[in-house]
């Protein structure tokens, strides 16, 4: 049976290992990245307990969410990285960083907001 899109390995040709291995291993840094954004949100989700009922969910429910979308974009990052490599086209920019860094500065501002609100609310 034919496949509807052919894989990477039937796209131009192999790339030097040098830089699928550069590639792979940024494509596992990402995924390191967002695992611990999940892990965390769940940690957030049972160990914060606010005065305001279900404010831990405003850490832990962005900080999952947000560590799922940097697994994902990660892997559609490694496929473009990977299919250029083998074109033997140049690596696009990626936003990658930009939207992990916004949203790591969004959750520690919804954080601070939070415990600025519990300790007034002492």
């Amino acid at each position: 049976m034919r496949r509807l899109h052919p894989g990477l390995e039937e796209i131009g040709k192999p790339p030097d290992p040098r830089f699928s291995f550069a590639n792979e291993r940024t494509f596992l840094a990402w995924t390191r990245t967002g695992l611990a954004l999940i892990g965390g949100g769940l940690a957030a989700a049972q160990v914060l307990h606010f005065r305001l009922g279900g404010a831990r969910l405003l850490v832990a429910i962005p900080a999952i969410v947000l560590g799922g979308l940097i697994v994902i974009a990660s892997y559609w990052r490694w496929e473009a990285n990977e299919r250029m490599m083998r074109l033997g086209k140049p690596l696009r920019y990626s936003s990658l960083t930009r939207i992990l860094a916004a949203g790591v500065t969004v959750l520690a501002v919804i954080s601070a907001i939070l415990v600025v609100i519990e300790a007034l609310v002492r």
